[in-house]
């Protein structure tokens, strides 16, 4: 729901929820000087919001994290109806977020979004909309017939063999070349956050162990060069 703020203006009341406190940090920083959004709650897990803090929020900040630490399907339906949703992924199986989210407004923004398109997807989101950013969008709503079936399961999983996509291709070949975490995140511009989502979404479709593991399937597999 919107609420009166300190200046007696309409702000919308937040919730942020992810695994990594310095993720919940990092989307608070982004919103710090957005006047119209009120941060309410900062949480690891759905289940850990308060039943009090569950009736005023009006959108709920998800960072799904591989781990599928932030919840299941189960903890989504137990919000408010009225309660919208902003996601940030990709996550496995998210083809089927769309069947999921049911009715609710909801928005699908990459993890590295920028603190403008998140507070812009927050209001979008506060006012009934759906929002989708044009990359993730193209996951969502791509035809049936391209689309193979992954379950979005609260573990994250993601199904044996399923392809990589065109970021994940390019943190497995710097990842060949020996680059750590940070410096992937620095070349490809983006957090170091996700690059670590790539890497755990790169092993378990590869059903590798390690980095090296990885590296070493890849190029069998003629995923990268050496």
């Amino acid at each position: 729901m919107r609420r009166l703020g300190q200046s007696g203006e309409e702000t919308v009341a937040v919730a942020l929820v992810a695994a990594y406190p310095s993720v919940r940090a990092g989307l608070r920083a982004l919103l710090l000087d957005e006047e119209h959004i009120d941060v309410v709650a900062e949480v690891g897990h759905l289940r850990d919001l308060a039943a009090e803090t569950r009736v005023e929020i009006a959108v709920v900040v998800i960072d799904l994290d591989p781990d599928g630490v932030w919840g299941t399907a189960g903890d989504l339906f137990a919000l408010p109806a009225a309660a919208g949703l902003v996601l940030l992924g990709p996550a496995a199986g998210d083809a089927q977020l769309v069947e999921m989210l049911g009715e609710r407004p909801w928005a699908y923004l990459l993890k590295d979004v920028s603190g403008d398109e998140l507070a812009r997807a927050i209001e979008a989101v506060a006012s009934g909309l759906v929002a989708v950013q044009p990359p993730l969008a193209r996951r969502l709503f791509a035809p049936a017939q391209n689309i193979s079936p992954v379950p979005f399961t609260s573990g994250g999983g993601v199904t044996e063999g399923e392809a990589l996509t065109a970021r994940e291709h390019e943190v497995l070949q710097l990842v060949a070349e020996g680059l750590p975490n940070k410096l992937i995140a620095l070349k490809l511009g983006i957090s170091e956050h996700t690059v670590k989502f790539h890497i755990t979404s790169i092993l378990s479709k590869l059903d590798a162990s390690s980095r090296t593991e990885a590296v070493r399937l890849g190029a069998r597999r003629g995923l990268i060069v050496l």
